[in-house]
């Protein structure tokens, strides 16, 4: 059966629905930055960025789908401190979103999934993860709003530049400064979570005897991968000479490598957990499976009492 050719959409009437619809929003909803993410490096076979930036923000009002509060499994306390599973959905007009934001950056025509929300009232900062479009379903053969479903943001090393203070300052609240250096070593593995020091201006056969006692500078080690001499030190104390030949000896393995190359010595590295808890327990961990191997992975199979 046809559709009935005496009931229309007419476009007036769209123009109506939208109206309303943006002024409902306007009227009941709650403000919000929409925060776009901008790729460095992106790797286009896992879509994905290592170091990710976010350089603007737009002001917009949402409507929350949510009558009871944030959905999700709400704040869960782990060994490493208190992680917040917080989420939520937001109804967004799209007028308002072409209007505010494609008039101005024509790359972005709709909300993408990874750019992240500045809720204000709870000063919360959520990641995209899904935008549904087609919600509700067409009224009057149009579609007016984006439902974006969001969950709260976990710092990974981005970079926030959006000149709005109460945004920029996650780094600081949710990270801390490292440096990411390059070794050239003695062939000894520094160990992650391990203290390592430096002595300035002292060299394998210096003139200062090579002890903690006589550091200038001390860190842990949040990463070490031996193939590539990648040395991340964080937790630093002292004021380190990340000049190249310096060196950089490590307390537990003896590790002793003297610095080729500087990657960055302002690096921010994420606490484990949204509420800016150490990272300690998890480096402690690492460094104990080191150091007295706590996890066997020899082959023999332990219920066979030792005849395979």
């Amino acid at each position: 059966m046809a559709k009935n050719p005496y009931f229309l959409d007419n476009t007036s009437e769209q123009r109506l629905i939208e109206d309303i619809t943006r002024e409902t929003i306007s009227a009941m909803g709650r403000k919000i930055y929409y925060i776009p993410r901008e790729f460095s490096n992106k790797d286009y076979l896992y879509g994905e960025d290592t170091v990710s930036r976010f350089n603007r923000s737009y002001e917009l009002v949402a409507y929350v789908n949510n009558v009871t509060g944030f959905d999700g499994q709400g704040d869960l306390i782990t060994k490493f401190g208190i992680d917040l599973k917080d989420r939520i959905e937001l109804v967004l007009s799209k007028k308002t979103f072409q209007d505010t934001i494609t008039r101005v950056n024509t790359d972005l025509t709709r909300p993408k999934e990874g750019d992240l929300i500045y809720f204000d009232d709870s000063d919360t900062l959520f990641e995209i993860n899904f935008v549904e479009h087609e919600n509700p379903f067409y009224p009057l053969g149009k579609l007016y709003t984006y439902v974006l479903t969001c969950e709260t943001f976990v710092f990974s090393q981005e970079d926030f530049n959006t000149n709005q203070s109460f945004i920029d300052d996650t780094d600081e609240d949710y990270g801390r400064t490292a440096a990411e250096l390059t070794m050239t070593n003695n062939g000894v593995n520094y160990i992650v979570g391990e203290t390592v020091y430096q002595i300035i201006g002292n060299g394998l056969a210096g003139p200062t005897e090579v002890t903690l006692a006589n550091k200038d500078a001390s860190g842990i080690v949040h990463k070490w991968k031996s193939s590539t001499g990648v040395l991340i030190i964080g937790d630093q104390t002292g004021g380190f000479s990340f000049e190249a030949g310096e060196y950089i000896y490590g307390v537990s393995s003896g590790a002793t490598g003297s610095i080729s190359q500087v990657t960055d010595d302002d690096l921010i590295i994420p606490f484990d957990t949204i509420e800016n808890t150490s990272s300690k327990d998890s480096l402690d961990l690492e460094k104990e499976k080191e150091e007295i191997n706590i996890f066997n992975f020899d082959e023999t199979d332990p219920f066979s009492e030792g005849n395979y």
